[in-house]
């Protein structure tokens, strides 16, 4: 731990509010720093004056003995009336007269007056005592070792959060990568084998062997074509796609193949169902064309 790591923990350690092994890491250091061992020895003393910031209760000695001698009058008047009372009497509740040293019984009305005065006593609002200078320092100090703790918590939890982060950025960023995967993957898969799928086979002319496959997936107008063993297109050239129609040639992208002459493209487009002629793939200046100028390649028709 660096002398200011050190330092920012003070006052945690003086509240003992951090875990131990950061206070025993503190407390070691604080003993062979100049700076941080009079720092926590001043706050912990201060910590340690809070415990005498209690303001004590004074009882008042001639309110006491008058309610003393109203409850001495009032159990010997109860002590009397019990003499003179037919016999068989009945003892209702038993008084807290022997608080006052004659024993005595007192009937339950005497009682409630007398736990009415006690708790009227008990009750009583403390004598208020001004604070003095000294008294005023230290709660300047603890309101500070409060604060100081908590921004310390604050930014502890702040950096512990920003480095979780940091460490799951990888893996957050790993998880969302396989995600869309996973998504377009399901896609593909949707736009090759949905109930609504047309497939139109591309090939070159005259020949029989298939190079390329496009599959238009009419419910979501959704086209995919994937190539096998297409040749790379001439230096500074591309392959374009068309769709056919009856009046017009529409681009549906450029692509290249890989070393293998396999590539895959998709695209979107509302096309209307009945509508597709032919797909057609032609080679173009990179960047395509607005229309076909280049030899078509390969070619597949589209049954009515």
């Amino acid at each position: 731990m660096t002398h200011e790591e050190a330092y920012s923990e003070l006052a945690g350690v003086a509240l003992e509010v951090v875990p131990v092994t950061v206070c025993d890491i503190v407390r070691d250091h604080a003993r062979t720093c100049a700076e941080c061992g009079p720092a926590l020895a001043e706050m912990e003393e201060a910590i340690a004056e809070l415990g005498h910031l209690a303001v004590p209760r004074v009882i008042n000695a001639g309110r006491a003995a008058g309610i003393r001698s109203r409850l001495v009058t009032r159990a010997r008047g109860e002590r009397e009336s019990q003499s003179t009372a037919a016999p068989g009497r009945p003892d209702l509740t038993r008084g807290v007269a022997s608080l006052t040293g004659l024993g005595t019984r007192l009937t339950p009305r005497t009682q409630r007056a007398v736990e009415a005065e006690l708790r009227e006593h008990e009750l009583a609002p403390p004598r208020r005592v001004p604070f003095s200078p000294r008294v005023t320092g230290i709660l300047a100090i603890a309101a500070s070792l409060l604060f100081v703790v908590a921004t310390t918590q604050l930014v502890r939890v702040t950096r512990d959060r920003n480095r979780l982060r940091e460490e799951l950025a990888p893996v957050t960023s790993r998880g969302d990568s396989i995600a869309k995967l996973l998504s377009t993957r399901d896609s593909v898969i949707a736009s090759l084998t949905g109930p609504d799928v047309k497939v139109v086979t591309l090939a070159r002319q005259n020949a029989t062997q298939p190079m390329a496959r496009m599959y238009w997936d009419r419910s979501s107008n959704n086209w995919t074509i994937v190539t096998y063993n297409l040749p790379q297109p001439a230096a500074g050239k591309t392959y374009q796609v068309w769709l056919v129609t009856d009046n017009a040639k529409i681009s549906a992208g450029t692509f290249q193949p890989d070393a293998s002459g396999h590539a895959m493209l998709r695209a979107k487009y509302a096309l209307n169902r009945d509508s597709l002629r032919a797909v057609a793939v032609t080679e173009e200046p990179e960047g395509g064309m607005p229309a076909p100028t280049g030899p078509m390649v390969i070619v597949g028709t589209s049954a009515p």
